[in-house]
């Protein structure tokens, strides 16, 4: 349903329906009402539950109450992308594109993205080339080609396209990152540490690069440096189980041992639970009305310290 169709359904002779999809539909009332309604079926027999009346229940809002019921906090719905193209029978003539599209190296890339998702490895670095083809001033354009080559475990090649996007911008700390990761590999410790020295000093609240940066340290038997880092993790996030796990370490070969049985709990208590997963199929497979795409995983809250943001060069890009 589009929310144009609801504002222009008119009442007639008899009560109607406009479905939604999953089971929701609006009931269109003799005298002109609009009630959302869910129809399921329950041993055998369809019922019905209301969700609302339209237009005090939007059509988004009403797509939250057949998931979770009408008794649910207000959670924001963001809508991230809406379009309608009117297409003929037969043959349609070219039309510009609209200027709010995103241009083709952004499609490339955003491709790429998805490919790399899926671990399609030598298609995500194919579509990264039609980015470097199309706009060869983006220095994440190489970056994305190193991350999927490493991933690919092609060290050689991502070294490449490592150096050719740090030609470009020798300060990008995105770059630097995994440029360390490459020279972990080639066991070039002063280098890696200088990298991400670097980029925690651009992004101090990068979790992943303070992690690893420990881990250099570490390696190095530099174990009060090596706390430092996965203490500054902590403090970024109390929950960071990487930094439970280390730092019980830490604390035990420095001595600390009551710090480090204190960490070692909770990394217990944290961790994931082997069982959970196969208890959450249990769970989905006796209810299917929330094992659907609709279901919203998780809501974002305002923190008290929200992290220092990474910059973005464009929307959508890794």
């Amino acid at each position: 349903l589009k929310d144009v169709q609801i504002r222009k359904a008119k009442p007639s002779g008899k009560p109607y329906k406009l479905f939604d999809g999953g089971g929701m539909f609006l009931f269109i009332t003799p005298t002109g009402g609009k009630l959302w309604r869910w129809q399921y079926r329950f041993q055998g027999k369809y019922q019905q539950m209301s969700l609302g009346a339209y237009p005090e229940v939007t059509l988004e809002q009403a797509r939250l109450n057949n998931v979770l019921g009408k008794d649910h906090p207000a959670y924001p719905v963001v809508q991230i992308a809406s379009r309608s193209r009117t297409i003929n029978i037969g043959d349609n003539q070219l039309v510009p594109p609209n200027p709010q599209d995103n241009p083709d190296w952004m499609r490339w890339n955003n491709l790429g993205i998805a490919y790399l998702d899926a671990s399609q490895y030598a298609e995500a670095v194919g579509a990264f080339s039609q980015v470097v083809r199309l706009r060869p001033d983006y220095a994440d354009a190489y970056t994305n080609i190193a991350l999927t080559e490493i991933q690919w475990e092609k060290y050689g090649s991502a070294r490449m396209s490592i150096d050719k996007a740090l030609a470009m911008n020798p300060d990008n700390a995105r770059a630097l990152y995994y440029a360390a990761l490459l020279e972990r590999r080639a066991s070039n410790i002063g280098a890696e540490l200088a990298d991400l020295q670097e980029v925690v000093q651009q992004y101090p609240q990068s979790r992943d690069a303070r992690r690893e940066l420990g881990i250099a340290y570490y390696r190095q038997g530099d174990y009060e440096h090596a706390t430092q880092q996965f203490e500054a993790v902590q403090d970024i996030d109390p929950d960071d189980l990487a930094a439970h796990y280390n730092l019980s370490i830490l604390y035990h070969r420095m001595g600390r041992t009551k710090e480090a049985e204190e960490q070692q709990a909770l990394f217990i208590t944290e961790k994931i639970n082997s069982d959970a997963r196969v208890e959450a199929l249990k769970y989905l497979r006796a209810h299917p009305e929330i094992s659907d795409e609709s279901v919203p995983w998780h809501v974002h809250t305002d923190l008290p310290n929200p992290p220092h943001a990474e910059s973005k060069d464009d929307g959508g890009n890794y």
